[in-house]
């Protein structure tokens, strides 16, 4: 069965910080080459990935100025702690996030909009569906 349009709901530490109308997930799990003269000259990849990496494209209205201040004050911190995201499915993504882009592009139905792109910092959890 299909899902009809996609829905996401950022939340840091529990508390919902954007909404996303528009998003892209990005998951690389780029393989481990480990060839070797006994592999009569094919490639061997490993069966664990060297590196996980999940990024995220989001637009959007922001219920929070969260993301607004880690990308425009001096002082705040682009990597984002306790990040949630959640799926209109139900399934999520937990972990932390580094903020590394961000743009405000305006106002829909007297809100502001944005655009923004997080990337994966360390481990993350996922918990599917039910």
């Amino acid at each position: 069965m299909a899902d009809s349009g996609r829905g996401l709901l950022i939340k840091k530490g529990g508390t919902a910080i954007a909404g996303a109308r528009e998003d892209g997930i990005s998951l690389d799990g780029s393989p481990v080459d480990v060839t070797s003269k006994d592999d009569g000259g094919f490639r061997t990849l490993a069966d664990f990935a060297g590196a996980k990496a999940l990024d995220l494209s989001v637009s959007g209205v922001w219920a929070d100025k969260i993301l607004r201040d880690a990308a425009v004050l001096e002082s705040a911190a682009l990597l984002l702690s306790d990040i949630t995201l959640e799926f209109a499915d139900g399934g999520s993504v937990t972990g932390d996030f580094y903020l590394a882009s961000y743009e405000e592009t305006g106002t829909h139905d007297d809100a502001v909009t944005f655009s923004a792109s997080l990337q994966s910092s360390g481990t993350w959890s996922y918990t599917t569906a039910t």
